[in-house]
């Protein structure tokens, strides 16, 4: 499915450049919460650096109107340098009176991630028919999770071979190597916008775009419910492999299954968005998701590692679906203002959560949270699915 993308020459470079970039981010995104779990022995602290990871989406709407604004292969190779220096402070975290340095670089992570995906958002548009969004994000989100597959692991036998630097140091390299990729993109003539109006509308135009698009604005609400819930999950996972008298490390074999699950899903999603359509898609997805968050009451390793290769096949199909809907339904001067808008509405709700995992999982019953979670987590999907009512994609 993906063949007819992938065989294009001009759009090679954004694969291999959004590979290295989530390769690298793979191996370094456990450490910040792994290094606070060890240090302070505390679940919460593990969870607020995921906490900070996510807070950047908050300003999404930013990001969103420099990308519609600039040459998004620039802005890519920029975000790719920069991205880089920032991780330099965490090779600096070397005991309690340091680890606080884990909290920063997961905020800066967590802008280069928000600033990179919405422009290779905007540029695949610009690049690729309509027809052939489906299958480019279905090649980028298997790019995305591929690298869970083989990050963790190899993250953390770095840094367990050769120590926090090494680690540190690996992520700079695969920054490095996307940001000569983004620049073998070719240069393409710019594209004509509209005059820049007043700042307020120029930062709330995605904003508005989504409240106008009925199928946008049901994803949206059901993202936003979603993540609500979800982000419980950064904080209430050590919980959960703690009762399973297994390490913080344990979170990279996790990681792995979700990223073949996630694989597994991509080979399914381009052709189910099609059939099916975006909406009804991310509905499906969404209570798969849940049901994922559900199976970890089943207090054993191996039901553990089934749910995250669900939750990996899940988060695919309703990503994949969500990334569609936005392409198809914006037009291009607007797209990257709704793509990082739509982030910072999840993002924003996942950060509330987030926030409150790390103060609930000390205060009430891990299980107990679970089952809330899982339930809230599956109402928001069958929202999405009663929203599309039957309707079919619709190529603009």
């Amino acid at each position: 499915m993906m063949r007819a993308v992938l065989g294009r020459r001009d759009v090679r470079p954004v694969f291999l450049g959004m590979a290295a970039s989530l390769l690298g981010d793979a191996s370094l995104l456990l450490i910040p919460s792994i290094l606070a779990k060890k240090l302070t022995g505390s679940d919460g602290a593990a969870g607020l650096a995921l906490f900070f990871f996510t807070a950047p989406m908050c300003l999404a709407p930013l990001f969103g109107m420099v990308i519609d604004r600039v040459d998004r292969r620039r802005f890519l190779i920029g975000s790719c340098v920069v991205s880089a220096v920032a991780l330099l402070p965490l090779a600096l975290v070397s005991g309690q009176e340091t680890f606080w340095l884990v909290y920063p670089v997961s905020m800066a992570m967590g802008c280069s991630y928000t600033a990179i995906f919405g422009a290779l958002s905007g540029l695949l548009k610009t690049m690729l028919p309509c027809e052939l969004l489906a299958q480019a994000n279905n090649a980028l989100q298997t790019a995305r999770h591929g690298a869970r597959l083989l990050g963790p692991l190899l993250g953390m036998a770095i840094y367990t071979g050769a120590g926090l630097w090494a680690a540190v140091a690996f992520d700079m390299l695969t920054f490095a190597v996307a940001a000569a990729a983004f620049a073998l993109l070719p240069t393409t003539a710019p594209v004509p916008r509209p005059p820049f109006g007043r700042w307020r509308d120029e930062v709330t135009a995605g904003l508005r775009h989504i409240r106008a698009e009925p199928e946008i604005r049901s994803a949206a609400r059901a993202f936003v419910l979603m993540f609500l819930a979800a982000g419980l999950t950064e904080s209430l996972i050590f919980a959960v492999i703690e009762s399973l008298g297994r390490s913080p490390e344990f979170t990279a074999v996790t990681s792995t299954a979700m990223g073949l699950g996630a694989i597994a899903g991509g080979f399914v999603v381009a052709r189910a968005v099609d059939t099916l359509g975006e909406l009804r898609m991310v509905g499906v997805g969404i209570v798969l998701y849940g049901l994922a968050i559900g199976m970890w009451l089943v207090s054993a390793e191996a039901a553990m590692v089934a749910s995250m290769a669900l939750a990996g096949a899940s988060l695919t199909l309703s990503s994949v679906a969500v990334r569609t809907l936005l392409q198809r339904r914006s037009p291009d001067e607007v797209v990257g203002r709704v793509s990082t808008a739509f982030d910072a509405l999840g993002g924003g709700a996942q950060l509330l959560s987030v926030a409150a995992g790390a103060a609930m999982v000390t205060l009430v019953d891990h299980r107990l949270l679970l089952v809330t979670v899982s339930t809230a987590v599956m109402l928001a999907g069958f929202h999405a699915v009663r929203a599309s009512g039957g309707r079919q994609p619709v190529l603009e």
